[in-house]
């Protein structure tokens, strides 16, 4: 059975109900809520979603909370279900593309051009000549004075007054609009910032000239023509748009938003549940292909959302396996295909356990095989465990799987026999696995036709 892509509509509309299912007021919403976010923000970035459905259907969520009496709950009241700033309007600057852009660098020199004023030594460090008129970044400091200024804008207003600049026909540019932080270090304060400094004449300058009014020679820099480099297409750093978006979202491993009086934080776990969350609806709605190397590589130091991704998708898989769709709230009707199994009855060579692979199933990308085993036992919690067998897998392609283990059904006499169901999933395209079963001891494989 082939699993069919499922409508982003439909899968963000059966998160918010499984969210509102959950939600009780004596549960955190917060990473809840982050959960739903980072899944419409996804589908928002990527294109599957306008931004409007995706806000309406948060703000409906949001809506039932309140009316569960949980409006006064983070993860209700501060923002968090929304995508905005977020994806906010990024379609729409997309499709506009470049025309009418008015930031876009003609030139850019770096100028180092120190000026000495009244207010602080000034010292413009780039120049950028874009459409929109000429953008000068500086820093300034001087001794500092006691306190913060009452205006951080008025003394670099006061120190570009004192400063003249003219382009090589006799143009002189307004240093007025000054945008600047201000800051201390030690016996100093500090300014940085940029001034806008208008639009030159109908002709692009050959240069500037600084001079300040106060002292010191005048300074000039070059406005150069564009750098004549070579230039060239390249791929991007995974190959699908979703691919891009997760490996960007998955390095965070927590989140804290506060207000003047109370915060609330999403660790390590929630941050991994996340990102978990968001790959599992990418991979449901068909955007993030299940052959992605990125499924499998886990990165030392990274945040362990492999783990949950594997087990959300397990559950989704098996559900869609037995005709339920992955946004029915009841279960349907289990419906069993002969053609997606093969009984096999196969008994592996091991000298000290005895193990025999019952069956192998392919429903879609979801493929697993039945193990028969002894001595096979279970512990009951960790860290009492007990690894009787151990499954992997080797596709016909070289892809490496993971036997994660399902549904166990033991014996007095330590006879049992579990599914093992392999992560990555299985692209359909795959004809046959090698399959490897493993003690604490020894191992043994068998070369396995898939159902097809």
């Amino acid at each position: 059975m082939r699993e069919e892509p499922v409508n982003p509509e439909g899968y963000l509309r059966s998160l918010t109900a499984e969210a509102l299912r959950w939600a009780h007021r004596d549960r955190p919403l917060f990473p809840v809520s982050l959960r739903l976010m980072a899944m419409a923000n996804a589908f928002v970035m990527l294109g599957l979603m306008p931004e409007a459905q995706a806000e309406a259907i948060l703000a409906e969520h949001r809506s039932a909370l309140e009316g569960k009496g949980l409006g006064n709950s983070w993860g209700v009241t501060k923002g968090e279900l929304t995508v905005r700033p977020g994806a906010h309007q990024y379609w729409e600057a997309r499709g506009a593309g470049p025309a009418g852009l008015a930031g876009v660098p003609l030139s850019v020199a770096a100028a180092g051009v120190g000026c000495p004023t009244s207010v602080a030594e000034v010292c413009f460090e780039w120049v950028q000549l874009t459409s929109a008129g000429l953008q000068l970044s500086f820093h300034a400091a001087a001794p500092f004075s006691g306190g913060e200024p009452p205006d951080l804008q008025a003394p670099m207003r006061q120190a570009m007054s004192e400063i003249s600049l003219t382009d090589d026909a006799g143009h002189r540019f307004d240093l007025g609009a000054v945008l600047a932080g201000w800051g201390r270090s030690g016996d100093r304060q500090e300014w940085h910032g940029r001034v806008l400094a208008g639009q030159p004449a109908a002709r692009t300058p050959s240069w500037l000239e600084f001079t300040p009014m106060a002292a010191g020679m005048p300074a000039r820099v070059i406005l150069p023509s564009p750098a004549e480099v070579p230039v060239g297409t390249a791929h991007p750093a995974w190959p699908t748009a979703a691919e891009c978006y997760l490996a960007a979202l998955a390095p965070v491993t927590s989140y804290t938003i506060s207000d003047s009086s109370t915060e609330s934080t999403a660790g390590p776990e929630d941050t991994a549940e996340i990102v978990a969350a968001v790959a599992d609806g990418l991979m449901a709605v068909g955007a993030l292909p299940v052959t992605s190397t990125l499924l499998s590589d886990a990165p030392a130091g990274r945040p362990g959302w492999h783990t949950p991704l594997a087990n959300r998708w397990g559950r989704r898989a098996h559900r869609v396996a037995q005709g339920r769709g992955v946004a029915d709230i009841m279960p349907g009707t289990v419906e069993f295909r002969p053609s997606e199994h093969r009984g096999l009855a196969v008994r592996l060579p091991l000298e000290h356990a005895t193990a025999v692979i019952e069956s192998i199933s392919a429903q879609g990308e979801l493929v697993s095989i039945q193990l028969y085993g002894h001595p096979w036992v279970t512990g009951e919690y960790w860290p009492m465990i007990t690894p009787c067998f151990q499954v992997r897998a080797t596709d016909d392609a070289g892809n490496e799987h993971e036997g994660i283990s399902g549904d166990w059904q033991g014996s007095p006499s330590h006879e049992g026999s579990g599914c093992f169901w392999f992560w990555p999933p299985v692209a359909q395209a795959r004809r046959s696995l090698r399959v490897t079963v493993s003690t604490l001891w020894e191992a043994a494989w068998a070369e396995l036709e898939l159902p097809t």
